[in-house]
């Protein structure tokens, strides 16, 4: 067995600190005058993965039902050098 992803780890530290709240969560981040690293990319599929729901809005903005997923993504954001922000949200059907 090979060693653990940064997403899973992180996945794993925000299991134990974080009750799950299902709801819609948004994180927002931004990488200031750097791109982000081709390593971030692969985890955030990786917390797909592991959540089962979530998606990217835009190249910095993700989406998901799960407080821990989004508290994850937040995290793995910061490691990589990222400011963040995140926010619960309440999705309108506006006819």
């Amino acid at each position: 067995m090979g060693r653990k992803s940064r997403a899973e780890l992180l996945y794993e530290e925000v299991k134990e600190d974080y009750e799950e709240e299902t709801g819609s969560w948004i994180v927002i981040y931004d990488f200031p005058r750097m791109k982000a690293h081709s390593n971030f990319w692969d985890n955030v599929h990786r917390v797909n993965t592991l959540v089962g729901e979530g998606s990217l809005i835009q190249n910095s903005v993700y989406m998901t039902p799960s407080k821990r997923g989004a508290v994850t993504i937040l995290k793995l954001a910061r490691h990589y050098g990222a400011e963040t922000f995140m926010y619960r949200a309440e999705v309108m059907d506006i006819e």
